[in-house]
C-alpha cells in the first residue's frame, strides 16, 4: 500500500513539474509583445550584423518575413546589404547586376535570372525554391528604386565554376572545401567578412543581414572528441564580438543523414525541441508571432538540441528567437519552373556525369525526363507533422 501511494505521489510530482515547465514557457511568451520584424529592427539600432538562422532551406514561408524585413524603408535606408549561405561567392557581382538591373519588361529580367540561377551553386542545380523566391523578391524590391537605394546582395558559399569541370576537378573542390567539420563554415565566414569589409557605409555605419541555415548560423566554438568545431556564426562572433547577434527562426530538432557515424551515430532524426515543450507553449499562446532575446529565459536555459555532451544551452549559441508560424504550417516547395529547358537538361546530365566520374546518370535519364522532373512544382509538408503534433500535444491541457 505504501509503495502504491509513493508511486502516485511521484507521478503527481512529475506531472506537476511538467505542467509547471510549460507554464514557465507560456507565461513568458504571453508577456512578449514585439513582432519578429520590429525585433530585428530594434537589434539593428545597436548591432551591425544580424545572423538569421534559417530553418529547412525548403521552407518558403520564412521568406515571406525575410522579404518583408528587407523591403522596409528602415532596411533600405540604414542597412542595405543582405547575404546568404546559398550561392557561390564568385557569382556575387553577376547576381547584383541581375537583381539591380534595369529591364524593359519582366521577360527580359527572367531571361537573365535563369542564366544566373543555373550557375548559382556547386550542386548541379540548387533544387529548392527558396532562392528563386528570395532573388526574385530582391529584384521586385529594387526595380523601381534609384541605384543608390537598391539592396545589395552577397553570396557566401565556396567559390566554384562549372565551366570546363571534370571529375578530378570536382573531387579536388570537395577535398578543399567540403570535407571536415569546419572547412566550409570557415570559408563562408571568411567570404562574408571580406564582402562586409568592402561595404560602403550607410549613415556612417556598415550593417548587414546574413541568412544561414541554423547549423551554420549558431555561435559554436568547442572541442568535441578531440576535434575543434567552429560554425560560421562562431567565426563571425569571434571577429566582431558583441556587434553580432545570432537570431534563430523557430524550427525543430533535425539531424541530417550525413551526420550518422560522424557526430551522433544515429539514424535520421526529426523531433520537436525539448520533447515538444517549446511548441506546446507557442500553441497555448495561439502561435503569436514574436521575437525576443533568449538569455535567462526558459527558452535560453533549455538544453541545446545538439549539445555535444557538454551541457550547452540555447542561450550559449544564439541570442534570440523569432517565432513565425507553427511547424505544421511550414511549407516545403519543390520544382523550378522555367529554369530547365531541354538544352540545359542536357547540360545538367553532363554535370551529373562529371560529378560521378562515369556515365551512369546519362544512361538512366534523358533530357526530356530531366525537364519534366524539374518542371513539376508542388508544395508539401516538410516532415511528418501528425507525428510531431502528438509529441507537442502531450503537454497541452484540455
Amino acid at each position: 500500500m505504501k509503495t502504491k501511494i509513493a508511486a502516485i505521489l511521484l507521478l503527481n510530482t512529475l506531472f506537476g513539474f511538467s505542467q509547471s515547465e510549460i507554464e514557465n514557457y507560456s507565461t513568458f511568451l504571453k508577456n512578449q509583445k514585439q513582432s519578429p520584424k520590429e525585433y530585428i529592427f530594434e537589434l539593428f539600432e545597436t548591432n551591425n550584423i544580424i545572423i538569421l538562422g534559417e530553418r529547412d532551406h525548403r521552407d518558403t514561408t520564412q521568406y515571406d518575413l525575410i522579404l518583408d524585413i528587407i523591403r522596409d524603408e528602415r532596411f533600405i535606408n540604414n542597412v542595405g546589404h543582405v547575404y546568404t549561405e546559398v550561392g557561390v561567392v564568385n557569382q556575387t557581382k553577376w547576381a547584383n547586376n541581375v537583381v539591380k538591373g534595369n529591364y524593359k519588361d519582366t521577360q527580359e529580367f527572367e531571361k537573365e535570372f535563369v542564366k544566373l540561377y543555373r550557375e548559382l551553386d556547386f550542386n548541379p542545380l540548387w533544387d529548392k525554391y527558396n532562392m528563386i523566391k528570395y532573388l526574385q523578391g530582391i529584384y521586385e524590391i529594387n526595380k523601381n528604386r534609384t541605384q543608390d537605394k537598391k539592396v545589395t546582395i552577397g553570396l557566401t558559399d565556396c567559390a566554384f565554376e562549372w565551366k570546363d569541370l571534370t571529375h578530378k576537378k570536382y573531387e579536388e573542390f570537395k577535398k578543399n572545401n567540403l570535407r571536415g567539420l569546419n572547412t566550409r563554415d570557415s570559408i563562408m565566414a571568411f567570404n562574408f567578412m571580406k564582402l562586409y569589409e568592402q561595404q560602403n557605409p550607410i549613415n556612417g555605419h556598415k550593417k548587414a543581414l546574413l541568412i544561414q541555415s541554423r547549423p551554420h548560423a549558431i555561435n559554436l566554438n568547442i572541442v568535441y572528441k578531440e576535434k575543434n568545431i567552429i560554425t560560421t556564426g562562431g567565426f563571425i562572433k569571434k571577429k566582431y564580438g558583441n556587434n553580432v547577434k545570432v537570431i534563430a527562426f523557430n524550427w525543430y530538432k533535425w539531424i541530417p543523414k550525413e551526420w550518422k557515424g560522424v557526430r551522433w551515430g544515429l539514424e535520421h532524426i526529426i523531433e520537436l525541441t525539448n520533447d515538444g515543450k517549446w511548441d506546446a507553449a507557442f500553441e497555448i499562446t495561439e502561435n503569436k508571432s514574436v521575437g525576443f532575446d533568449i538569455k535567462d529565459t526558459p527558452f535560453g536555459l533549455t538544453e541545446f538540441d545538439y549539445s555535444y555532451e557538454q551541457n550547452i544551452n540555447f542561450q550559449d549559441v544564439i541570442d534570440g528567437v523569432i517565432f513565425y508560424l507553427p511547424f505544421y504550417e511550414f511549407s516545403c516547395t519543390r520544382g523550378l519552373p522555367n529554369i530547365v529547358d531541354i538544352e540545359f537538361a542536357e547540360k545538367y546530365i553532363e554535370r551529373m556525369d562529371s560529378i560521378n566520374g562515369n556515365t551512369s546518370y546519362s544512361e538512366k535519364y534523358t533530357p526530356k525526363d530531366e525537364k519534366m522532373d524539374w518542371d513539376e512544382f508542388r508544395s508539401f509538408d516538410c516532415n511528418d507533422y501528425e507525428k510531431m503534433k502528438i509529441q507537442m500535444e502531450q503537454w497541452i491541457k484540455d
